[in-house]
């Protein structure tokens, strides 16, 4: 039983999942590895008649379906995969619990927010200043690359909001959010290409 843990525990999350499509075990071990990003996301949301626990299992759910969704091949790590859903699924309690189609901005955490939530989710105050300076580096690239326009549109979008809800912020058509995101996600692309 301990060899297989320790198996389990040095696989990749790729091949745990592609694992985990038959075997319980294996989907243990992307449970343990993900379980505090989960709540880390959760912490973010809330929803009338949710609580913090319901956010997390709905998470756990959304890990679940990754596992029997999630194609190695398809660009994307697991990781990446499993933050998508897992926020995919989270904003759509939300909108299901409310009677408006958009996320409420109280409901919303900013990226700019983002370096005090680190505290909580990192273990010690060495790994929260990498986070805080990495995270520091990124938007600082993001904000170089792209238009003031792409950047500002990207950032809300990154936050929750729909385009409606950010064509209304911003005083333009939702035509031309999708395309300021489109230019954003091929620059980005472009980027990571070089």
């Amino acid at each position: 039983m301990a060899d297989s843990k320790v198996y389990y525990a040095s696989l990749s999350d790729d091949a745990l999942a592609e694992f985990s499509k038959n075997d319980d075990n294996a989907f243990n071990e992307l449970v343990i590895r993900y379980l505090n990003k989960i709540r880390f996301i959760a912490r973010k949301y809330s929803a009338q008649g949710y609580e913090q626990n319901d956010f997390v299992q709905e998470g756990l759910l959304a890990l679940l379906y990754a596992c029997k969704t999630y194609d190695a091949h398809g660009g994307s790590s697991f990781g990446t995969f499993v933050s998508l859903l897992v926020e995919r699924r989270f904003i759509s309690i939300i909108r299901s619990s409310q009677s408006k189609k958009a996320v409420p901005d109280a409901m919303l955490v900013r990226l700019d927010g983002l370096d005090e939530e680190l505290a909580d989710y990192v273990a010690t105050p060495e790994e929260q200043l990498v986070c805080k300076e990495q995270l520091a580096q990124v938007l600082k690239r993001l904000d170089a690359l792209l238009s003031s326009r792409e950047y500002e549109v990207l950032m809300l979008f990154a936050s929750g909001l729909s385009y409606e809800a950010i064509a209304r912020r911003l005083h333009i058509t939702e035509k031309s959010v999708d395309n300021a995101l489109q230019r954003a996600r091929r620059k980005v692309g472009a980027t990571e290409m070089s």
